[in-house]
């Protein structure tokens, strides 16, 4: 694959994943229009990109029969795309619907009318020479040609005018990840309008006599290409950016309950999660909270509260205990009951595999603490690496093996 179809085929490939990671909620949300323009937006960039590469022009032409048919094909796909911009740009503003819906089939009115005179142009045009890389300035001065590619230019060019100048106006209006999202939109109209520049200098040479096609060959393509990727990230954001979030946090903490998941994953009664290589965070990490609550309740007629009492004395003789209350003793008292807890869950867990007889606690006092995302965490944690744990769960062990070492002495 060539470096000039890299620089078009990556940010196509970009944009297709993010339609993809927005595609399991679809189900949900397919009715509302801003989400479902904002997918069409990205798939829309998507494919022109894909289309704008030169092996797929060359595929497209070939396959189509007609040279340069790539050229308004590629040129309709990204009206489509300026109008997709203001049409999405639109809706997110807000404001009466009646208002709104004008507004949007002026747009979508408007840039069919461009889109249909692309193709007139085109097909009035006698353009018999394929050109992969350098439609617009080869065909600079021939009839049709040069009107059809300066058609798409200006209206592209007033769409993002028009966009960025929007933006511009609503960007003191918000904070937080609209903000950033704006703030993308901007960034990437300048570079497309840089693109545009290039291209409408290229084609001025050519009209004077000299050869800059160097400018739309080498210069233009990373412009508009990263113009797409930022202007689509800009709008997607505000929609993938808090459920990213929220499966970047659930894969943290799914990770960091593992060994407590480990411990309790094969109890009877427990269920044990299963995962799917497409199984989302948040997913996983509910099937992960769901095996350890029900470990925990397996294991609760097996909590002795005197295993407890022991570890959470350990405990606090191994800390360095402040002198005086506050946040520091606070801290260290509630480790202390995590690794207390985790102790005697370690041990009931080896109590139970081992058929020990069960104590009938009356109160599992230990839930409190899985109840808890960050205890939960600290009890994980405690489970693979507190010495006090490990020796609670041989000292259980050596219990089930030899039973009568734990019994009091007969008279």
């Amino acid at each position: 694959m060539t470096g000039s179809g890299l620089v078009f085929y990556v940010p196509g490939a970009v944009l297709l994943i993010a339609v993809a990671v927005k595609v399991p909620s679809l189900k949900e949300t397919w009715r509302d229009p801003v989400i479902m323009s904002s997918s069409a937006l990205l798939l829309i960039g998507s494919a022109v990109c894909m289309l704008s590469a030169p092996p797929t022009i060359t595929l497209v032409n070939a396959y189509t029969g007609i040279s340069n048919f790539s050229g308004p094909l590629v040129y309709c796909g990204m009206s489509a795309l300026s109008a997709s911009y203001l049409v999405l740009i639109i809706a997110w503003r807000g404001g009466p619907l009646p208002a709104l819906k004008r507004r949007m089939l002026f747009v979508v009115a408007l840039y069919l009318l461009v889109i249909v005179g692309i193709v007139v142009l085109f097909g009035l045009a006698d353009a018999p020479v394929e050109r992969t890389r350098d439609l617009d300035t080869y065909y600079a001065n021939t009839p049709y040609m040069r009107e059809m590619i300066l058609l798409y230019l200006a209206f592209h060019t007033l769409a993002t005018v028009t966009l960025t100048r929007m933006c511009l106006g609503w960007l003191r209006m918000v904070t937080g990840i609209t903000h950033t999202g704006l703030t993308l939109i901007v960034v990437g109209s300048c570079f497309d309008l840089s693109y545009q520049a290039v291209k409408y200098t290229s084609m001025a040479a050519r009209w004077t006599g000299r050869d800059w096609d160097y400018l739309s060959t080498d210069v233009s393509p990373p412009l508009v290409a990263l113009a797409g990727v930022l202007v689509a990230a800009g709008f997607a954001l505000p929609r993938l950016g808090p459920p990213l979030a929220d499966n970047a946090r659930a894969w943290n903490r799914y990770r960091l309950q593992k060994p407590l998941w480990a411990e309790l994953r094969e109890l009877r009664g427990s269920v044990t999660a299963e995962f799917r290589w497409w199984t989302s965070p948040v997913v996983r990490l509910t099937q992960q909270e769901i095996t350890i609550l029900d470990g925990v309740l397996a294991c609760g007629p097996y909590l002795d509260m005197e295993i407890r009492d022991a570890a959470y004395a350990e405990a606090l003789r191994q800390s360095a205990a402040p002198a005086e209350s506050g946040p520091a003793r606070q801290t260290m008292l509630e480790d202390a009951r995590v690794v207390a807890d985790a102790a005697m869950l370690a041990a009931a867990r080896v109590h139970m595999t081992g058929h020990h007889g069960a104590h009938h606690t009356a109160e599992v006092s230990l839930l409190e603490t899985v109840e808890r995302p960050h205890t939960r965490v600290g009890l994980a944690r405690a489970i693979e690496t507190s010495p006090i744990v490990a020796a609670a769960r041989r000292r259980a062990a050596l219990r089930d093996v030899h039973p009568e070492r734990s019994q009091p002495p007969r008279p």
